[in-house]
Formats: structure tokens, sequence, C-alpha cells
């Protein structure tokens, strides 16, 4: 049972407060509404005589402008696009944990972020460095001399099976006549397939020999980028030095090539 002092007291405190917030002394969420109105119902069942249920009365009235008072700021303020701090304060009061997490995954925008590695990713790369040879043993096989490209010797000429000038110009009629024998008048042949040969050194010497083709104009050559092909084309009589113009087209020959196209033509 709540003394008769305290319920005076109660009722005289709630009728100050509504009077404060009537009187712009103070602002309307500062007063507990809920709590009060909860308090009053537990002291309204002892109200004894006719003063104080009139002092019950007026604090009643006194929390209705109370709510009043706060229904006039939310509607200005909202009125206003404003978002007042004590508003942003209760409204987060009022929210579980879990609504406060989806608030944050909706709002939130990084503009950077940081990646961290997984112990997988550690694990495998103390792996690597683990089995990594030591420096003084990696890259041997590629220490290797590079050397300029030089002009062939007549030394390295006679390994292909000839050493005087007339040989040279003579194997180069024999590989003009062979290149007209093997495409028709106007017509065009696959570069590869026609220096392609059973061993990697007469395929070497037929590029070598087509390359003077080329040169002393008794072929074209025409090179497609886009599909990558590389075509001849005989000429039924040379060039003379005047119609000729002399271009250099390097075309680079390597054995993995050489072997790779002759076991996907086998």
């Amino acid at each position: 049972m709540v003394s008769k002092k305290k319920k005076r007291e109660l009722m005289e405190r709630i009728i100050d407060l509504a009077e404060s917030v009537n009187n712009r002394e103070a602002e309307p969420f500062e007063v507990d509404v809920p709590d009060f109105l909860t308090r009053l119902h537990e002291v309204f069942q002892e109200v004894e005589n006719s003063e104080e249920l009139l002092l019950d009365i007026r604090a009643i009235l006194g929390l209705s402008g109370v709510i009043s008072q706060q229904e006039d700021w939310i509607r200005h303020k909202s009125s206003m696009l404003h978002f007042d701090p004590m508003l942003v304060s209760w409204k987060v009061r009022g929210l579980s944990k879990k609504q406060l997490a989806n608030v944050l995954v909706n709002s939130w925008h990084p503009i950077m972020e940081m990646e961290n590695i997984a112990k997988p990713g550690i694990k495998e790369a103390v792996e690597y460095w683990r089995d990594l040879e030591p420096l003084s043993e990696r890259g041997v096989e590629l220490e290797t001399e590079e050397k300029a490209p030089e002009e062939i010797t007549r030394d390295e000429l006679s390994e292909f099976g000839f050493q005087m000038d007339e040989d040279v110009d003579e194997l180069i009629e024999e590989k003009w006549d062979e290149l007209k024998g093997m495409v028709e008048d106007g017509g065009q042949i696959s570069y590869w397939d026609f220096i392609d040969s059973e061993s990697f050194r007469e395929t070497v010497l037929n590029a070598w020999l087509t390359s003077f083709l080329i040169s002393y104009g008794y072929a074209s050559v025409e090179i497609n980028p886009l599909e990558e092909e590389i075509t001849l084309e005989p000429r039924q009589e040379r060039k003379t030095d005047t119609e000729k113009t002399t271009s250099s087209i390097p075309i680079a020959i390597s054995y993995e090539d050489w072997k790779e196209r002759r076991e996907q033509n086998a």
C-alpha cells in the first residue's frame, strides 16, 4: 500500500512536468509517459477522497497534454524532413539487435576493403617456400650465353651438301621448279606445307632456299595475321632487279614447332 504522502507527491510531480512541457521549459520526450501511467494506475485503486481524485484527474490530463505535445513535435519535424538527434536516439532504442544489423547491412557502402589470407593460403605459401630450391641451384639450366644472329659461313653451308655459289643458284632454280610444279598458275600454297620435310634439317634447308625465292623475285609471299596463315605464290618468270622491291619477313622455325606440326599432320 502506497502512503498518502507518496501518492500526492507522484501526482503533483506529474502535473509539474506536464506544465513545464506546456510552457516550453522541457522537451516532450523527456517525460516517460508509459511509466507514469502505470504508476498512476497503481495508486488510483487507493484514492480515498475527492482531493486525491482531483489530483489524479489533473495528472492524467497533464500526461494527455504531453502526448499531444509529442505528436505535434513529430508532425512538425516530419514536415520539415528533419531528423532531430533525440528522435533518432529514441528510434534506435526501440530497435532490436537484428533490426539494427539489417540497417547496418543495407546502409553500409565501404569505399575500400582489406583482404586477409586464410589459413589454407598460408599453409600453401609455407609449403611452396619450403620446397623451393636454393638460389644457388635455381636457373642453372637457363644460364646460356645469348649470341646475336650471324651470317652463315661457307663451312656451315658445306654441312648442307654444297660449297660453290653455282650450287646455291642451281638449288634455288630447282626449288622454284618444285614450287611451280606444286601450284597451278595463279594459285597459292601454304608456306609450311611447302618447306615441310621428313627431317628438321631438310625443313630448315627448304626454308632457307625459299627465302631466296622470295628475295630474288621467283615467288611472292602473303601473310594473313588474323588467320595466322603464310602462303606462297610462284611467278612464271622471275622479276627483274628493276621490278622487285626488297623486303625482309622473319619467320621463326623451331624444332618443337616442326615436331608438333608433323604430329598434327600425321
